[in-house]
């Protein structure tokens, strides 16, 4: 991987709210819905969080009719960053 890739996911990980999202999406798939609901944030503020984890392709997002279901990006990770996920599951 890239320095500046590296770079990306490290700054995307180094907020605490986003940190957390990625802890919750360690076991699989959460809706845009129930991320909003279990951290209290507003919408244009978790979509914040989640555009910068995406945009570090931390997380994918797949659309089903109007709502947004998010999961890591277990691939990516694994072949850059391995033992990332491992950790995070302790």
């Amino acid at each position: 991987m890239a320095d500046y890739v590296k770079v990306k996911v490290f700054k995307a990980l180094a907020d605490e709210t986003r940190c957390e999202i990625v802890n919750r999406l360690v076991n699989g798939e959460v809706s845009c819905e129930r991320i909003i609901k279990d951290f209290s944030l507003s919408r244009p503020a978790m979509s914040h969080h989640l555009r910068i984890l995406r945009e570090a392709s931390v997380i994918r997002a797949r659309k089903e009719g109007q709502f947004y279901y998010f999961t890591l990006n277990k691939s990516f990770l694994e072949e850059n960053l391995p033992g990332l996920i491992r950790a995070l599951k302790k």
